[in-house]
């Protein structure tokens, strides 16, 4: 088994917080995990992506060529990294605060999840929790490990200030996912 993992946004927004928090996360289930960052010409502001890999045998290449799943954070990395990949067997869980239209992948993606998540982390207290909103949410989609390793690695990664919204944000997620929230193509 091999699966391959899409995070992308823009600086700022814990892409790369957030695909580190997920390779620990599966590390928990006994997986094989590579986990590789890119960042845009910006520090912040600019497309930023992690690429995570997991696998039960040794990992030979550890980037994404084809996503099984893509949490995308932003219109910018939509529109950029939608023509990058192929993206026909990925489940797309998109942040539906952040991104207006989802032209690019209505067709392409096996199945697109519009989600709040920038909008329900602010509810929550903490917009920057969207990216913890969005893993909780891609663990329920993908079953590929269960919230309670998410809630340790979050506990072990993110800055102390952080954890506890963290973790609200990581179970909104999880419990969030409900058909009302896919789209059909």
């Amino acid at each position: 088994m091999r699966k391959e993992v899409l995070i992308s946004g823009f600086g700022g927004q814990g892409v790369v917080l957030s695909s580190g928090v997920l390779a620990q996360a599966l590390m928990y289930r006994g997986y094989e995990v590579a986990a590789t960052y890119s960042y845009g010409a910006a520090a912040r502001l600019g497309v930023t992506r992690g690429e995570v890999i997991i696998s039960d045998d040794w990992i030979d290449y550890p980037k994404v060529k084809r996503p099984d799943f893509w949490i995308v954070m932003n219109q910018a990395s939509l529109n950029v990294l939608s023509k990058k990949y192929d993206i026909e067997q990925a489940v797309v869980l998109a942040d539906s605060s952040m991104i207006s239209f989802l032209d690019p992948i209505i067709g392409r993606a096996k199945e697109i999840f519009r989600i709040p998540a920038s909008d329900l982390a602010e509810e929550l207290g903490a917009k920057v929790s969207a990216n913890m909103l969005m893993l909780g949410a891609l663990l329920k989609v993908s079953g590929l490990s269960p919230l309670e390793d998410l809630e340790r690695s979050i506990r072990e990664l993110v800055k102390p200030e952080f954890i506890d919204v963290d973790i609200e944000a990581a179970k909104k997620g999880y419990e969030l996912i409900e058909k009302e929230y896919v789209i059909n193509q």
